[in-house]
């Protein structure tokens, strides 16, 4: 039996992503992306009365000498009237850039009315030109955002009917254990544009809920705040229902691969990457406890993330659910015992960075439920372990040995500030600021790569890439965010904020495909990677406040954005290096999960960086 391999002779179809060079001018020499007419881009959900506020313009090989305007379109008034013109600026130079040649800056960040609005060009060189995507100016945009994508999960929730989506789905879905005795596994969330049910997932997506709860809290919008949480909720029962005492740890479900086969050639595969019909009529996941714990090996860093999720969850919710609240924090105090008392898998290992940042987090947590001194002086013990991984420049390392380096905004940051909070005033504050300092100054360089202002990529020969290769850019664009919302908040530092909200910006428009990145809101790619295609009113394949993986870069060579494992193939094809991709060319469903999917974790910290923003305006009264 053959097994399936990424190689064009065994595609059943095979769909190429097109490089788009036609436009109105003669390209500039290196230049490797254009639009087909002269149009700002600009943040398509609109930008923060008190944030930056940017639009990029393309000029090909040519200069622009002009101005843009900022039109009022609630004004309705058209041709031969006079638009509503509130705003005028000049077109600041940026340099030069593989991605439309010679750039300009259109930056009205004073400009403070909130309202409806488009940007039109006036330039002497071309009338080849086009308005802006219609945007917003308003007040607590980012908070509005984060609440936007916290109402996503619950079209993901799975055992239930979601009126106007599906009917009540894998109703059955339990782990039988070895004396025959059942799990229920029903409930919790469909972690992507499949229906898996993956709890590492789950676990980001009920600490960025919690983390937003509690700001809506402070901020006295509690009808908000508990919406929120009950969504929390429904994902943190489905935790405490597959919580296995016996070995500390949370069991997965999900199809078995014998049920499916491609063909007579080729392997069979697990549903999840086929199923296109509507969950309801997806078989039921049952699993024996062996296969469970071979087919997703239990590492210490997920038991604790997934109990410090549930604790955080559960102490916000203790005003209000009391018994549920009392489970969560029964279960995370098991798991930080098991965990601190035992030897790390050699996945925690090479994970070493995740393990100690989750584990302080679960301690952290615990500490401020119970007060217990045991707690935070495991917490602080953690702590100094983190710090001792960071390398002067400004980077950590995954592992112990400091042979990984990882630069990217992770769970480890989230630990520091979280003891921050916890211990204002404690001893190890200096060198938590101090590591935060360097670090978002070493990320700093790295969103200067272009005219966007989205942070790069570094790849494992050192090259500095404007693009992700074939990795999904969202969540981390969104954990930089937080990151950089974050260095903001404690050094009150303008600059590190500004970069924090491009990286929003970027996923909902301000990007070279000039393309929205969240379900709903401004214009979309058009196509889908999510099984609600399948589903009658909803073959659009927009579900409201999704958040896509994202652009990834060409590399120069021939690589699949889709699940190749189906034999139907969204290539790129000798695409540029950092030339970017995003499938825009289908309707509707699209297999480029690559770029086009959904998921929990891009939602979670989507969350987490706009929330982080919204707190950095707020902190730097802005």
């Amino acid at each position: 039996m053959k097994e399936l391999r990424f190689d064009l002779s065994q595609a059943k179809t095979i769909r190429r992503i097109r490089q788009q060079t036609d436009s109105w001018s003669p390209l500039a020499e290196g230049q490797i992306i254009a639009q087909k007419y002269l149009k700002p881009i600009v943040c398509h959900a609109g930008y923060d009365v008190n944030g930056v506020k940017q639009a990029v313009v393309w000029a090909n090989s040519g200069e622009l000498t002009g101005y843009f305007e900022i039109i009022d379109v609630s004004t309705n008034k058209q041709p031969p009237g006079k638009p509503s013109v509130v705003y005028r600026g000049k077109l600041k130079k940026w340099g030069r850039h593989i991605w439309g040649g010679n750039n300009y800056i259109a930056d009205f960040s004073d400009f403070k009315k909130e309202g409806v609005y488009w940007i039109k060009l006036s330039v002497k060189e071309t009338k080849e030109t086009s308005e802006s995507y219609i945007f917003e100016i308003r007040r607590n945009f980012y908070l509005d955002l984060a609440k936007k994508a916290a109402k996503w999960f619950y079209y993901q929730r799975c055992g239930v009917e979601v009126p106007g989506w599906h009917k009540a789905c894998h109703t059955q879905d339990a782990v039988i254990l070895e004396d025959g005795t059942k799990i229920d596994a029903t409930g919790g969330w469909h972690d992507a544009g499949d229906y898996g049910k993956w709890i590492g997932s789950g676990s980001h997506g009920v600490w960025a809920l919690a983390t937003l709860a509690e700001l809506l809290l402070e901020e006295g919008l509690e009808k908000d705040a508990r919406a929120v949480l009950d969504e929390a909720t429904w994902e943190g029962k489905y935790f405490c229902k597959i919580y296995y005492g016996k070995l500390k740890t949370f069991l997965q479900v999900f199809t078995s691969a014998k049920n499916f086969q491609l063909s007579d050639e080729y392997p069979p595969l697990e549903n999840v990457c086929i199923w296109l019909g509507a969950p309801e009529k997806e078989p039921p996941r049952v699993v024996t406890l062996k296969q469970a714990l071979e087919y997703y090996p239990q590492t210490l860093y997920l038991r604790s993330h997934v109990s410090a999720s549930l604790a955080k969850l559960g102490r916000l919710v203790s005003r209000y659910d009391k018994e549920f609240s009392e489970k969560c924090t029964s279960i995370a105090k098991e798991v930080f015992e098991y965990v601190t008392q035992s030897e790390p898998t050699d996945r925690d290992k090479r994970s070493y960075l995740l393990f100690v940042s989750r584990t302080t987090l679960l301690g952290l947590e615990l500490y401020r439920i119970t007060g217990s001194e045991k707690y935070l002086r495991k917490a602080e013990e953690l702590v100094q372990e983190i710090l001792s991984l960071q390398d002067r420049e400004g980077f950590f390392y995954m592992n112990r040995e400091k042979k990984v380096k990882y630069y990217f905004c992770e769970h480890h940051l989230v630990a520091l500030y979280e003891y921050l909070k916890s211990r204002p005033r404690g001893d190890l504050v200096v060198d938590i600021e101090e590591a935060f300092r360097k670090w978002a100054n070493y990320i700093k360089p790295l969103s200067k790569l272009s005219s966007f202002s989205q942070v790069g990529y570094i790849d494992e020969k050192g090259d500095v890439r404007n693009l992700f290769p074939r990795k999904s850019s969202n969540r981390f664009l969104a954990a930089y965010a937080w990151g950089l919302a974050t260095a903001a908040i404690l050094f009150e530092n303008r600059e590190y904020l500004e970069i924090a909200e491009h990286q929003i910006q970027w996923i909902l428009g301000l990007n070279p495909c000039d393309v929205s990145m969240m379900a709903g809101v401004g214009a979309g790619p058009g196509c889908y990677h999510h099984r609600y295609c399948f589903i009658e009113g909803h073959e659009d394949g927009v579900v409201p406040g999704g958040v896509l993986c994202g652009i990834v870069g060409g590399d120069g060579g021939v690589f699949d954005i889709g699940d190749f494992r189906t034999g139907n193939f969204v290539v790129s094809d000798r695409l540029p290096v950092d030339y970017p991709i995003i499938d825009t060319d289908a309707r509707g469903w699209t297999y480029a999960y690559m770029t086009n999917e959904y998921w929990v974790l891009n939602n979670a910290w989507f969350i987490m960086g706009a929330t982080q923003v919204h707190r950095a305006l707020r902190k730097l009264n802005i």
